[in-house]
């Protein structure tokens, strides 16, 4: 992660949030100036959460904020510019790219004989 983080001058922070439960969103990504946020439906499945943080993260590294029409994810307003995205079904490019690359970090963190805490030691 911190590979990323430096990749695009911010700050990645990940959170559950109770706003997501009962929703059709599972993961959200907004995209700020000087950081950027991950939150993750509440969830009881480990491999469910590590999924969504990836998918999330996969968006960050394939630079959808860059490449995206705001009107698709929704450009939203606060103290500058915001992007933001959702995880909830996979019917565009971005998504599925997104899930693709997710499902190929996950499998490497899980199998990977370099990271010994797994998917904890990278994303916490």
């Amino acid at each position: 992660m911190s590979l990323v983080e430096q990749s695009r001058k911010t700050r990645i922070s990940i959170a559950s949030t109770p706003l997501l439960n009962g929703t059709e969103i599972c993961g959200l990504w907004l995209s700020r100036e000087t950081d950027d946020l991950i939150f993750h439906v509440e969830t009881d499945s480990e491999h469910h959460r590590q999924q969504i943080v990836c998918h999330e993260l996969a968006h960050m590294i394939l630079r959808h904020d860059e490449v995206a029409d705001p009107t698709l994810h929704g450009m939203l307003g606060t103290d500058g510019p915001l992007i933001a995205f959702g995880r909830s079904d996979f019917r565009d490019e971005f998504e599925l790219a997104a899930e693709s690359l997710a499902d190929l970090l996950t499998g490497a963190i899980r199998t990977s004989t370099k990271e010994p805490e797994g998917f904890e030691g990278v994303f916490g």
